[in-house]
């Protein structure tokens, strides 16, 4: 378990391919097959030993891997095989709502297991950050979310956002207010007002004011289709600038 471990540590922060090929031979282990990263959180900084063994058996259960070590973020596991993800938090980690499960773009190569990590950490700071009520998330299903991440130059895509949400980024620095916040979620669900102020937790005439106070402090209408499409791409730009920062 310790050379498995040793293994899939040196694949993380990226080895040499020959040296990581011989090593999984010698271990009985294939590596020439695809495999994703895969990261099993219990939403803790501190895998004990009970999660680690929970999420060991069940990656042996279903076949998909056997390839993993304990980090902070998380039970990392190699995945060689595609799963149905949310049956195998659901029913073979532990109950309902005990785990996240973040899924990395597939890898061939030694050299692509970092890339393939770095992508699982984006997918679970995306579920936690956009409030997803989902706890499964794989890189390759994060849509806009993906395709930002992934441009080189992020200064372009910080000057799309203080565009569209300067202003209230600024307000809300200074008067520790939540305005941005408030317009990600009432664009998220669609201009709704009651299924805004459910996500907020906050009463109708509260969402009113707020949603007033931003069209003052940004200048910008709303109900304009336009508009709303450039301000909700710029709120998801926020949030994944946010996660791409909070990365190691």
């Amino acid at each position: 378990m310790r050379l498995r471990r040793d293994l899939v540590e040196d694949l993380l922060a990226g080895t040499d391919p020959d040296s990581a090929h011989a090593r999984a031979r010698a271990l009985g282990y294939d590596l020439v097959r695809p495999h994703r990263v895969v990261i099993v959180s219990n939403g803790t900084q501190r895998i004990n030993q009970a999660f680690f063994s929970a999420v060991r058996r069940a990656m042996r259960h279903t076949e998909v891997g056997s390839l993993l070590t304990g980090r902070s973020d998380g039970v990392i596991v190699l995945c060689h095989a595609d799963q149905d993800w949310e049956r195998l938090r659901g029913d073979r980690i532990g109950p309902q709502g005990s785990c996240r499960v973040a899924v990395g773009g597939p890898c061939v190569e030694p050299c692509e297991y970092p890339r393939s990590y770095r992508q699982a950490q984006l997918a679970l700071r995306m579920q936690v950050a956009t409030g997803s009520p989902e706890q499964v998330t794989v890189f390759d299903d994060l849509g806009i979310y993906q395709l930002l991440s992934q441009i080189s130059d992020m200064s372009t895509v910080d000057k799309f956002i203080h565009r569209w949400l300067g202003a209230l980024i600024s307000y809300d620095a200074t008067k520790d207010a939540q305005l941005v916040d408030t317009l990600s979620a009432y664009l998220e669900c669609g201009g709704n007002y009651d299924l805004t102020a459910k996500a907020l937790s906050l009463h109708r005439s509260t969402l009113r004011y707020r949603l007033q106070r931003i069209r003052e402090m940004s200048g910008h209408e709303l109900n304009d289709p336009d508009t709303r499409f450039h301000l909700q791409l710029a709120t998801r730009a926020w949030t994944t600038v946010h996660a791409l920062r909070e990365l190691p």
